[in-house]
């Protein structure tokens, strides 16, 4: 049992290796992430029911990668993605209907992202899966825009007032990024590869700002964040024969 093990293992090894010597292979990505945006300027005490959150973005993408060998492999798209800002204030609810517990206002940009990323292909297992971690720099293109945002709430008498704004504004700009990867790969017998990957991305440079106001219990407060473009993401892709 222990000597097929092995002649499996190296039959999958000798098949991976002419695979991957040298050859192309073209596929399509997506990845759902978390963008980050940091306080900058403005009042540094938030009301307690103020959030500033994650900006829940995304990506699809056309692939190429170039496999030096079985060890070693290059990475690169041209990528579409999300970023912004979202923020929220916790409300009072009935416990009938929890959909109205939360004010919130989201404002989205896009961006156009060529990465180039080197990876290290750990040697498979004998299901043909294996680890990978990789290290790049993208290059990161966005519009100049800018999004004014309101959430009115209406009071007692049907008096409605400016509860929570924003005003947002992304640079026309293009700006380098670093990306790291940890992830996951299966190797089908077609020649073809899924993979999921975990995404980290730091932004060297501000890509856009937003400064938001609220009123709560009779008090004005202001803040303003910026966007680098970092974040979290899980990429799921699939590379063709």
């Amino acid at each position: 049992m222990k000597k097929l093990t092995l002649l499996s293992a190296s039959l999958i090894a000798i098949t991976l290796t002419a695979q991957e010597n040298k050859s192309w292979h073209f596929g399509i990505q997506s990845s759902n992430h978390g963008n980050i945006s940091k306080f900058s300027e403005g009042s540094q005490n938030a009301n307690a029911r103020f959030t500033n959150n994650k900006y829940e973005g995304m990506s699809f993408g056309l692939l190429a990668r170039y496999d030096y060998n079985k060890h070693w492999m290059a990475e690169t798209q041209l990528g579409f993605s999300t970023f912004g800002f979202s923020y929220s204030i916790a409300e009072n609810y009935s416990l009938l209907n929890f959909k109205k517990r939360i004010s919130s206002l989201k404002t989205e940009f896009f961006s156009v992202q060529i990465p180039l990323s080197i990876y290290y292909k750990f040697n498979p297992n004998c299901k043909n899966n294996r680890w990978l971690i990789g290290a790049g720099l993208v290059a990161n293109f966005t519009e100049a825009k800018t999004v004014d945002k309101f959430f009115e709430k209406t009071n007692e008498g049907s008096v409605s007032t400016n509860y929570l704004s924003s005003s947002s504004t992304s640079k026309a700009t293009a700006i380098s990024m670093l990306r790291f990867s940890l992830g996951r790969e299966k190797n089908f017998k077609n020649d073809s590869f899924l993979n999921m990957i975990l995404m980290f991305n730091v932004g060297l440079n501000t890509i856009a700002k937003s400064t938001v106001n609220y009123t709560i219990d009779g008090i004005n407060y202001h803040h303003e964040f910026t966007n680098s473009g970092n974040f979290v993401g899980l990429r799921m892709a699939y590379f063709f024969k």
